[in-house]
């Protein structure tokens, strides 16, 4: 093995400009600009003559950690709390300058990264060492690195200098499984976890004064376990090192408990700590051949993964919690090349709250809450409603918005399926409800912008932190750099409106037609839509991780809904006189809705409540207990539509307007708008 193993860990330098305190505003008045030249310690190795925790690969192997660009520290003096200096370099570097702004005549004393514009207390500054930590290389692992100095030199004419210290221990993982019995070289690694019986993360904190006393356990709020996943799932044929930070503490003598997955298998065994962490100091856990045999591992096939999705779903009050550092369903719902907002399905979040919720008290605001094992917690104080949770980059909810996830509480009835047979006789598996209904039977559910993730809901009143706010017409963004994937992901509850024309009210100003996994054209061949060979179950691709449906489902495909009509051209509207009732296949209207058969033998009828629409042109709510939309996954021939389900408002005699009493299974649909959704099984 090559003896230097050199890390590039992203983080900032200083030079003071402008900044503000926490604690009251600093006119500008009685600031004066400085900067502060900082350089990094980096990560020492330390010697030891075995293989487990403390072995290093060479004799020098110091780890050089750098500033990334756009680093910010804190810093304080006698006068100036938390003020905020931001990192000069284009490009990482062990050194930089930092720039900012101290109260006039103040002298820097203290500087702390990374900055938290919350930080109120110079002898308390508070660490989070997420108990899941996301690795895809050494530049990923900045996001959780933690240092410090006490010691800033003043060089004159407002220019300092200082060399900031790690507060945190590395641990280097080493995967070298090419030859291990029992393991293929076509396994990906997905994750390893090391479990001890010391705390090694959770919450922290630090004296800055007093740097030497190291960091200081957040009361019981701390795990005696790391995992650590690996986004890019490398092979097992390959040579995989992995970074993780972990707190200081005494290990020598102690048992580490390793697991670590592939795809297809998991690998256990136990060893003991050589040697204690210590601040600044990285330690070598190597996973090869030799430590599977010493140390007696056991491989055993992989037990079945934790699904995920964009919406999950309760029938009972309680806590409930989700995982929320991976988002919608997964690596797997990344279509490559599909010009998605991301490439990786993990995320870092450090916080979360509730957004809104249609019944008042339905999650308890104030449970919302990240864990340090990055699972998001609440507390559902009833089982029926619709609620959106998003997580943050920044602590307390600052920073920009991760991701956001639907909670969907059902009512005492479950959920079932029901099978309808499609007019060329294929067979689907149906959710029994919209996605969002409040019961079987319920008119209320929530509305979406095709291939959106969020939920909207279709009644005119929601509930957040501020209370009750009116939605007749929803909050909304727009204009071109809105109509995006990134927007779509930070703004979660906002109706999306696009300005630019041409687009047949897509809400993208660069329409995507792979956002829901089914980027096929719909062939339309008249009349007989449905004889096309294309026209049969299943979907072009995956789901994906903008699909809004819960576990085991996805958005329909378009030819859910063709045993609903008698027409071969999917709607009844060309049936002369105009959209006769003896063309539906239905068993009755009642409750605001259509009752469709399944199939030429039901008796009884699936419901589909006409749960209106909110409008692409501002968001307004309408047509409720009118007419009804429900989207499919599937583009229109016309690339900026979409296809779905239309139901037009039932009239039983003469005379009828155009609209009335239509189904149409392949109706042209406005990507713009919010549509309901009823969801099919994979």
């Amino acid at each position: 093995m090559k003896h230097v193993n050199k890390f590039i860990f992203c983080l900032l330098g200083i030079v003071v400009v402008t900044a503000c305190s926490k604690e009251e505003k600093i006119d500008s008045s009685f600031t004066e600009n400085v900067s502060i030249y900082g350089s990094l310690e980096s990560f020492s190795p330390l010697s030891s003559s075995r293989t487990q925790v403390g072995d290093i690969v060479g004799t020098d192997g110091a780890l050089q950690m750098e500033w990334s660009v756009g680093d910010q520290v804190g810093v304080y003096g006698e006068q100036t709390h938390n003020a905020r200096f931001v990192s000069n370099n284009t490009e990482p570097s062990a050194q930089t300058t930092f720039a900012g702004a101290v109260v006039s005549g103040d002298i820097p004393q203290y500087a702390y990264y990374p900055y938290d514009e919350n930080t109120i207390d110079v002898h308390q500054i508070l660490v989070a060492i997420p108990s899941t930590q996301i690795y895809s290389d050494v530049y990923s692992i900045s996001k959780y690195d933690v240092k410090a100095t006490d010691q800033i030199v003043n060089m004159g004419a407002g220019n300092y200098q200082l060399k900031m210290r790690q507060m945190l221990s590395l641990i280097r993982f080493e995967f070298a499984l090419t030859d291990i019995q029992g393991l293929g070289v076509d396994e990906v690694l997905q994750q390893v976890k090391i479990e001890t019986n010391v705390p090694v993360t959770g919450n922290y904190s630090y004296d800055l004064t007093d740097l030497n006393k190291g960091l200081v356990k957040g009361g019981s709020d701390v795990s005696q376990s790391l995992t650590l996943v690996l986004a890019n799932q490398p092979s097992l044929s390959e040579k995989v090192i992995a970074y993780a930070v972990v707190a200081p503490g005494e290990h020598a003598g102690k048992s580490w408990n390793c697991t670590f997955l592939t795809d297809k298998h998991q690998v256990s065994f136990s060893t003991t700590a050589l040697c204690d962490l210590e601040a600044g100091k990285y330690y070598v856990m190597p996973l090869n051949a030799t430590i599977l045999e010493n140390n007696d591992a056991v491989i055993e096939e992989a037990p079945a993964p934790e699904e995920t999705a964009n919406c999950y779903m309760i029938n009972q009050s309680g806590e409930h919690s989700f995982l929320a550092n991976v988002i919608g369903n997964g690596p797997k719902g990344i279509i490559p090349d599909a010009g998605f907002h991301t490439e990786s399905a993990y995320i870092s979040p450090k916080s979360a709250k509730l957004l809104w919720q249609d019944v008042d008290g339905f999650v308890d605001v104030a449970s919302v809450r990240l864990g340090t094992d990055n699972r998001c917690y609440y507390t559902a104080k009833s089982n029926v409603g619709n609620a959106v949770i998003a997580v943050y980059s920044g602590e307390d909810c600052t920073g920009d918005i991760l991701w956001s996830w639907h909670i969907w509480g059902v009512g005492d009835e479950p959920i079932s399926d029901d099978v309808y047979t499609s007019s060329a006789g294929y067979q689907y598996t149906v959710m029994d409800r919209p996605l969002g209904a409040h019961a079987k039977e319920s008119m209320i559910c929530t509305l979406y912008q095709w291939g959106r993730k969020d939920p909207f809901s279709n009644q005119t009143t929601v509930y957040g932190e501020a209370g009750a706010q009116d939605v007749s017409i929803w909050p909304v963004i727009s204009g071109v750099e809105m109509g995006t994937l990134t927007a779509s992901v930070l703004n979660p509850d906002k109706f999306i409106t696009n300005s630019k024309t041409g687009t047949d009210g897509d809400w993208m100003q660069v329409p995507n037609n792979s956002l829901w996994g089914d980027d096929k054209e719909i062939p339309y061949i008249w009349p007989d839509v449905y004889s096309h060979p294309d026209c049969k179950p299943g979907w072009v691709s995956q789901k994906t991780i903008y699909d809004p449906s819960p576990v085991g489902y996805r958005v329909a495909s378009p030819y859910v809904w063709t045993g609903f009509v008698n027409a071969s051209d999917g709607s009844n509207q060309s049936v002369s006189p105009t959209s006769r009732l003896d063309q539906i296949h239905y068993v009755k209207y009642e409750n605001n809705g259509w009752y469709f058969q399944k199939d030429e033998t039901d008796m009884s009828g699936v419901y589909y409540p006409t749960t209106g629409m909110r409008s692409t042109v501002d968001g307004e709510m309408m047509y409720y207990g009118k007419y009804a939309y429900y989207f499919a996954s599937s583009p229109h021939r016309t690339r900026t539509l979409s296809t779905g389900l239309w139901c037009g408002e039932y009239v039983p005699v003469s005379p009828k307007q155009a609209d009335d009493n239509t189904i149409s299974s392949m109706e042209l649909c406005q990507r713009g708008n919010g549509y309901a959704i009823r969801c099919v099984r994979e």
